[in-house]
C-alpha cells in the first residue's frame, strides 16, 4: 500500500457535546466547545497479556483484550462561555429557575438507565460527546469516510472553573470531564456542529462582589471552584455493548470545593484562627458574582446577570501562604453543607 499524502491539521479537529433525547442513544448535531486542544479519550479496553502456568513468555492464543464493559473519559478545558455554563444542570442534575441552579444538603441522586427519556430534563440528563474528525480522503481527495468519536450516554464528573488575575487577562477558564459505560464508536460522522459561542465570556474582573471564607470584599488574586459527582455504570448488555443503568454520587456527590488566593492583611487575619477552630467552623459565606446584595444568594434585584457562585455553609479544610508581590493565603474549602446556587449564563 502506497503512503497517503493527505495530513489534516490539528485545528481541524473539536469536541462537540449535546444532551440527548434518549440516554444512550447518539445525538446527530452537536454545539462544539472551546478547546485549548484536542485529547485522546481514555480508552481501556480489558487485557490479560501475562504467561500462564508451565509458561515463562505468553502465548498468544491465551490473549484476552475486550471492550465491553470498559470504561471512558474524555477531558477537556478552554474558554468558559454558555455552552458550558448550561453543563452545570447535567453535572447538578437540578434545573435551573430563571438561571440560578440551587441545590442543598438534601440532595438525592437521579435515577438514570439505558433508554430512558431525557426529554432535556436535567434530572435525567446524559450527554452525546463527539470528538469531531475531518474525513480522511483516498490521495486523490476522493472516498471521503467519516472519522469522528462517537461516545453516548455520558455522565459529567467534574467540571471546574477559575480564573486567575495574572494570568490569560484573568478570563474564565472550565475543565469538563465526562466518562461513560457504553461502547465507543470510531468511524462516526461528524453531523452539522454549531460553531463556538462567544456568549458568556467574562473574567474575574466581571465578577467585583465576593466574600471567602465569610471575609468581604479579600483582595483575591485567583479562585478555583470545582463540582465533582461521580458516575458508575452497571451491568452489561454484551450482545448491543450497552449497560444497563448509571449510578451516580457514589460514595459522595455532589462534592463541591473552592480554591482561591487572597491578600494576607487585617481584614484576613482571622482564616487560620477559623481554620483551627476547636468546633466546627461556622458562617464561612461564600460568594463571587457581579450581585451587590453579597452575601445573600445570587439576586437579579442585586444586579446578578452573569457568571456567580454563592454558598451559605463552608468549612476551611487547608491554608497555606503564597509569596507574591504581597503575601497571600491560599485557601481550601469545602462548600454545600447548606445552600449552593450559581448561575449557568
Amino acid at each position: 500500500m502506497a503512503q497517503n499524502p493527505i495530513a489534516y491539521q490539528p485545528n481541524d479537529f473539536g469536541v462537540g457535546i449535546a444532551i440527548e433525547a434518549t440516554t444512550g442513544s447518539v445525538v446527530t448535531n452537536t454545539t462544539q466547545l472551546f478547546t485549548d486542544s484536542i485529547s485522546m479519550p481514555s480508552f481501556a479496553p480489558d487485557q490479560d497479556l501475562s504467561a500462564k502456568s508451565g509458561m515463562f513468555v505468553a502465548d498468544f492464543a491465551h490473549v484476552h483484550s475486550s471492550q465491553k464493559n470498559t470504561p471512558t473519559e474524555i477531558t477537556v478545558s478552554g474558554l468558559l462561555n454558555d455552552t458550558v455554563l448550561d453543563l452545570l444542570t447535567g453535572i447538578l442534575h437540578t434545573a435551573h429557575i430563571s438561571n440560578v441552579i440551587s441545590v442543598t444538603e438534601s440532595y438525592t441522586a437521579p435515577l438514570l438507565f439505558h433508554g430512558q427519556t431525557v426529554g432535556g430534563a436535567a434530572a435525567k440528563a446524559t450527554f452525546t460527546v463527539k470528538v469531531l474528525a475531518p474525513q480522511v480522503l483516498d490521495d486523490n481527495g476522493a472516498n471521503g469516510t467519516d472519522n469522528s468519536i462517537h461516545l453516548t450516554g455520558c455522565s459529567i464528573t467534574a467540571l471546574s472553573i477559575s480564573a486567575d488575575a495574572g494570568s490569560d487577562g484573568g478570563r474564565l477558564k472550565y475543565s469538563l470531564t465526562l466518562k461513560t459505560g457504553y461502547a465507543p464508536v470510531f468511524t462516526g460522522a461528524a453531523g452539522s456542529t454549531t460553531a463556538p459561542v462567544t456568549t458568556g465570556f467574562q473574567n474575574i474582573h466581571d465578577m467585583p462582589h465576593r466574600t471567602i471564607a465569610g471575609v468581604v470584599d479579600p483582595v483575591m488574586q485567583s479562585f478555583n471552584l470545582s463540582i465533582e459527582n461521580p458516575a458508575d455504570y452497571v451491568g452489561f448488555d454484551g450482545a448491543n455493548s450497552r449497560p444497563s443503568s448509571i449510578s451516580r454520587s457514589v460514595p459522595e456527590g455532589p462534592v463541591i470545593t473552592l480554591a482561591s488566593t487572597v491578600k494576607l492583611d487585617v481584614n484576613t487575619k482571622g482564616y487560620l484562627a477559623n481554620f483551627m477552630n476547636n468546633s466546627a467552623q461556622t458562617a464561612l459565606v461564600n460568594h463571587v458574582s457581579n450581585d451587590a446584595d453579597q452575601p445573600a444568594e445570587l439576586t437579579t434585584a442585586g444586579g446578578a446577570t452573569g457568571f456567580g457562585f454563592s454558598c451559605d455553609k463552608a468549612i476551611i479544610t487547608g491554608m497555606s501562604f503564597n509569596e507574591q508581590a504581597a503575601m497571600m493565603y491560599d485557601i481550601e474549602q469545602k462548600l454545600l453543607f447548606g445552600t449552593f446556587s450559581i448561575r449557568n449564563t
